[in-house]
């Protein structure tokens, strides 16, 4: 009951609002006439009009809201044709017109165990992490922020959002899946922990060789994503020293790197063009860059004087002709201790029982003006999730979408020692994008962050 005595403290109490009379009522100092003379005289003074159900329906976000909606009808955005998309679903979305910073570890997450997916790949699960950290991201956006656990992992407008089938058919209406997201994040995610000593490892198996610097004895000194369903737009860049055997008798060594490295190494720095890899799937374990664009600083075949006929023509062709070439990098996914997602739109995981392409958050085509990102057309590496307003399809299952992540300034610490030979016919692949110099499981240093909180030992 909303009583008031005079027509001062009415006054006061409109301040702008009309009111019903059917959720009005005063006591006999006002009749209820009175009242609608006096809220139909404000607002026509006031310039006030009246807003019907599908109008109040449209707003959204006005100022002092907290809480967004909206709703994207099926196929109605950019790229929506693409066949590679699946947009015939109405879409509700629900979320905070605010900022969320926290800090967290889980010892394990894992996500879509058994299921329709054992079909495609075997028993497992489709996201299987040991030890994630949620935390903060340096100044420069190029590591983990060192303060650790003092650190945040920052999401803007985070919400819920759901796809529904046959909305408009009550005998035929499903939900098919929902998702969890924000409109950017600006963090890092710290995975796993190493292994440095001839130990067994407690989550993978396998002995760990910390003398090895490619193969299984690599990757059993790691752990971390063990299985990971989705799609990663990750910038990359590295700096590798190898060694390998040229035609059985010469050991050549091989200085190469790609992307923008900080501190400059090789023939990479800082104004290095960035570079990018696509990776999507269900429940991948491993991270192939398959054709690697390497500016290669130095190969030295070890000439010696009683090799000099034989060794010189092809140092001399090694020196004048590869200064760039195309490689293959296999790295397995435990051996990955941390994502930086730097200012990153449209990250979210999602479950969804068919494939889904989810809507952009903005509803438009990813911007092409932002430094070090791939649907930036200056860096010539546009991909077709640029020109539309969907992401890439989610698979069924249990899906992340990171297509801003970043795994910078890999170093190899020793020199790789490849297996096997490198014969001239592997040695000429480097000129073409097919190149065959695969480098499997290598030793790289990728540190897990540090994001213990005082004595606390989840690292």
């Amino acid at each position: 009951m909303f009583t008031v005595s005079n027509m001062r403290t009415l006054f006061v109490a409109l301040m702008g609002l009309s009111f019903s009379s059917q959720v009005l009522a005063v006591d006999d100092a006002l009749r209820l006439s009175e009242l609608a003379d006096v809220s139909t005289g404000f607002a026509s003074r006031s310039g006030i009009t009246e807003m019907d159900d599908a109008s109040l329906g449209e707003t959204l976000g006005q100022a002092g809201s907290l809480i967004i909606t909206d709703r994207i009808t099926p196929n109605s955005l950019t790229g929506s044709g693409n066949a590679n998309t699946y947009a015939n679903f109405t879409f509700h979305r629900m979320g905070l017109d605010g900022k969320l910073d926290f800090n967290a570890n889980m010892s394990k997450l894992q996500l879509g165990c058994g299921g329709v997916n054992d079909l495609l790949t075997g028993s497992g699960c489709d996201i299987d992490i040991d030890y994630v950290s949620f935390m903060g991201i340096n100044a420069a956006g190029d590591a983990p922020d060192p303060t650790g656990a003092a650190s945040v992992f920052k999401m803007t407008r985070p919400f819920i959002e759901i796809a529904v089938k046959n909305e408009n058919d009550p005998a035929r209406r499903e939900v098919v899946g929902f998702r969890i997201g924000a409109q950017n994040i600006n963090g890092a995610l710290g995975m796993g922990r190493e292994y440095t000593t001839s130990t067994t490892n407690l989550e993978r198996g396998g002995t760990c060789n910390p003398s090895a610097t490619v193969g299984a004895g690599v990757a059993a000194c790691h752990s971390g994503i063990n299985r990971i369903s989705g799609f990663l737009s990750i910038e990359m860049s590295a700096a590798i020293r190898a060694r390998a055997n040229l035609m059985g008798f010469i050991d050549t060594d091989l200085d190469t790197c790609f992307g923008r490295m900080n501190p400059a190494q090789f023939s990479c720095g800082p104004g290095t063009t960035p570079f990018f890899v696509d990776a999507g799937g269900t429940r991948l374990d491993t991270l192939h860059v398959a054709a690697a664009k390497l500016l290669i600083s130095n190969i030295d075949i070890g000439c010696s004087w009683w090799n000099f006929l034989v060794c010189e023509p092809v140092q001399f062709f090694a020196n004048t002709l590869i200064n760039e070439g195309y490689g293959q990098l296999k790295i397995g996914l435990p051996a990955v201790h941390y994502l930086l997602t730097p200012n990153t739109q449209n990250f979210f995981l999602s479950f969804q029982r068919e494939r889904v392409s989810w809507p952009n958050y903005s509803k438009t085509t990813p911007p092409n003006n932002i430094a070090y990102d791939a649907c930036n057309p200056a860096y010539g590496q546009l991909s077709p999730r640029c020109s539309s307003a969907y992401a890439p399809a989610a698979n069924t299952g249990w899906w992340l979408n990171a297509p801003g992540a970043k795994l910078l300034n890999i170093n190899s610490p020793d020199r790789l020692q490849l297996p096997g030979t490198l014969d001239a016919g592997t040695l000429l692949s480097l000129l073409g994008p097919e190149g065959q110099l695969i480098i499997d499981n290598p030793k790289v240093s990728l540190p897990r962050p540090d994001n213990c909180y005082g004595s606390a030992k989840f690292c």
